[in-house]
């Protein structure tokens, strides 16, 4: 499924969904252990386990649809659940419903940076991350200190990722 919750394959029409870019499905993997199998050390493979990353869902709040789309897939190829919020939807409400142990929050847009979302979200135990691209590095730097939040600068590496993931989450646990 897309992100508009439509079923695809490389077949389906464009209108309906996935977002490609030059010709590369931005759509979230489905079959993590199938995808990472053979290009993750063991140590990186997603689990079955208590405390897996399976079991963590990742909130990921952009107006940026390919940013959103493209962070997605790299946390999922992680083996986390991961579920979008888009603005100017309700946020609180993008938090009741997944029940996130992280938010991982866009710096580029102004609504999702209110110290009272923020607060809101971790009176509910979720743990937020702040990201940004290297041209609005100063600004997330900024903003992560302002807030006592974790940064993320992207283009970011899977190792560098699920660093910041398994801090995040050990703040949470």
């Amino acid at each position: 499924m897309c992100l508009t919750g439509v079923k695809y394959s490389r077949t389906t029409p464009n209108h309906s969904c996935p977002p490609t870019v030059g010709g590369v499905l931005l759509a979230p993997l489905r079959d993590v252990s199938a995808a990472t199998k053979d290009v993750m050390p063991p140590s990186q493979q997603p689990t079955d386990d208590d405390g897996s990353a399976e079991k963590h869902v990742v909130l990921i709040l952009s107006s940026d649809v390919v940013a959103a789309a493209l962070l997605g897939a790299l946390v999922e190829t992680l083996g986390y659940l991961v579920q979008f919020h888009q603005p100017p939807g309700d946020a609180d409400d993008a938090f009741r419903r997944s029940k996130p142990s992280v938010a991982m929050v866009d710096c580029g847009d102004p609504s999702l940076l209110s110290a009272e979302l923020l607060g809101r979200a971790r009176m509910r135990g979720v743990s937020v991350v702040i990201f940004g691209t290297r041209s609005a590095m100063t600004r997330v730097r900024d903003l992560a200190k302002q807030f006592e939040l974790q940064e993320l600068i992207m283009p970011v590496s899977l190792d560098a990722l699920d660093e910041t993931l398994q801090q995040a989450i050990s703040e949470v646990c």
